[in-house]
């Protein structure tokens, strides 16, 4: 990453930060385990390798067999932004596409591989909506659960970085923090810190973790400008919507998107 920094933030192809929270071995996965053979797991995306771990890690915590699980109307609803992985592989040789290629870039495979591979048969589907990806996923899980799409569903996100040029798109919108650093509801906030990580949730099993009462989404329209600006009043009505006064009351946790981009 050295070589793509440099503090003046009017200087071309340079990033303004040379830092990130990344998962060390990244990369490492027991494809065996989920039967996968040694010429498909080198065309995988990397965020479909820590999907299928931390699902298996879910399943483990709740207390659920592989078997039990299998042939259930299991949901799955992943939310992801990167595509790096599918940049980096634009520019190979194309002597090295192969028939896995296609499934181990395709966006849609990360949600369907895992449906696939623990034999999940509700709904499948991988969603970017941005930095709000895996709580869309989120609400989507829940709503298909009330309407009676899946009996349960596993939900979560993914983030790995392997494409250094999203760091000077960030930079030059003013995005990203030059130290890295996330300061949400701070008056230093001076953008975002970007980090990898995966995180998947088991709904409608007997290990609860918490209670999800309600979700909701909405959408900024042309309320404010430019298009990545968060509208402030979008936000309330929002809350307005989805909360009635017992509800304030009772909450105990709150999940915000902060990241104090200016």
């Amino acid at each position: 990453m050295g070589s793509w920094y440099d503090s003046n933030d009017n200087k071309p192809g340079k990033s303004r930060t040379a830092k990130a929270a990344l998962i060390e071995n990244f990369n490492e996965f027991d494809h065996r385990l989920f039967g996968i053979s040694d010429s498909e797991v080198e065309q995988m995306d990397p965020q479909q390798k820590q999907l299928l771990q931390c699902v298996y890690r879910a399943l483990e915590n709740a207390g659920l067999p592989l078997e039990k699980a299998s042939g259930t109307r299991t949901g799955v609803f992943f939310g992801l932004m990167n595509r790096d992985y599918e940049t980096n592989a634009a520019h190979v040789h194309p002597s090295v596409i192969n028939h896995w290629t296609g499934t181990g870039l395709a966006m849609s495979i990360a949600a369907n591989r895992v449906s696939y591979i623990f034999n999940f048969t509700g709904p499948s589907l991988s969603i970017d909506s941005a930095c709000s990806s895996s709580l869309v996923a989120l609400h989507l899980a829940c709503q298909a659960i009330k309407q009676g799409d899946c009996e349960m569903a596993v939900c979560g996100g993914v983030s790995v970085i392997i494409e250094p040029r999203v760091f000077v798109a960030l930079s030059k919108a003013k995005m990203i923090s030059p130290d890295g650093t996330s300061k949400p509801f701070s008056n230093k906030a001076d953008g975002y810190g970007r980090g990898e990580g995966c995180g998947v949730a088991l709904e409608d099993h007997d290990h609860i973790w918490g209670i999800i009462s309600k979700t909701a989404v909405n959408q900024d329209g042309h309320s404010v400008s430019p298009i990545t600006k968060p509208s402030m009043s979008q936000q309330e009505k929002l809350l307005r919507q989805i909360y009635t006064e017992n509800d304030l009351i009772n909450v105990q946790y709150i999940e915000a998107h902060g990241t104090g981009t200016p």
